[in-house]
């Protein structure tokens, strides 16, 4: 009896040892396996996005400053499939095999890495100048359009001082009309009245504007700070990325 258990565990140690070198033999195959499917989607995310960036770019709009601002910011919000992608496709094992027209491609592609590096530095002064430029673009409207009200306040006193005085009683005879209970009893207190009525919806015009376009130039601010911080930790990424990959360019 107790040979026959010795023997049962000495089978069951086999059976165990036998199954952990086969599954061990299958791991390794399904992680080069595993590596070239990663490889694969890196390949696919990044033909995906420069695909999706040139279709960014074909309408292109570069002297219009909201255009051009939203689109690097767009290249910068949009930047985690580049990364992604290089991640993917530089990712190899040890004793990994490539093939020679795959080296050629990834040693192009080391140098394709250093440029879009490059061009997302040069993507800041590109956000900066727009956001100027948008920044003085919404303060000369805001201007404009509080300059134009007080023009029509000029022109609407100066139609109340030329207007007949029977125009004046039929404006009076309205406005009593309208407001019984305010203290307007001659045409000159009309005059006033009407005059401060246009002035003080002329100051909450003003002020609404003043307060739009203060809280646009904040989110300029904010949208500006995040996308050149983004577009600057892009750049040292790739160039990084481009001197990490310096074996691709040893020659095969």
């Amino acid at each position: 009896m107790l040979k026959f258990r010795l023997w049962q565990l000495r089978k069951s140690i086999q059976s165990n040892s036998q199954t952990s070198l086969s599954s061990k033999r299958v791991n390794i195959a399904v992680e080069q396996k595993s590596t070239r499917i990663i490889n694969l989607a890196g390949y696919v995310i990044l033909f995906l996005v420069l695909l999706d960036r040139l279709f960014l770019l074909s309408s292109s709009q570069f002297f219009d400053p909201n255009w051009a601002y939203n689109t690097a910011g767009n290249l910068v919000d949009n930047v985690w499939g580049l990364l992604l992608g290089t991640l993917l496709i530089f990712y190899r094992r040890d004793q990994d095999l490539i093939k020679p027209i795959e080296y050629k491609f990834l040693s192009f592609l080391s140098w394709f890495i250093l440029i879009i590096g490059i061009s997302y530095f040069l993507i800041t002064p590109i956000i900066l100048g727009n956001a100027f430029r948008i920044y003085r673009t919404g303060q000369t409207q805001v201007i404009s359009q509080v300059d134009l009200q007080k023009t029509q306040i000029q022109d609407y006193t100066q139609k109340l001082e030329g207007a007949t005085p029977e125009q004046l009683n039929a404006l009076l005879q309205n406005y009593q009309q309208q407001n019984s209970r305010a203290e307007v009893k001659t045409t000159e207190q009309l005059k006033i009245a009407l005059v401060n009525q246009a002035k003080q919806t002329q100051l909450r015009n003003q002020t609404q504007l003043e307060t739009t376009f203060n809280q646009q130039t904040k989110a300029l601010i904010k949208s500006t700070t995040k996308w050149l911080i983004g577009a600057i930790i892009s750049g040292v990424f790739f160039v990084l990325t481009w001197r990490y990959t310096a074996w691709t360019r040893v020659g095969y």
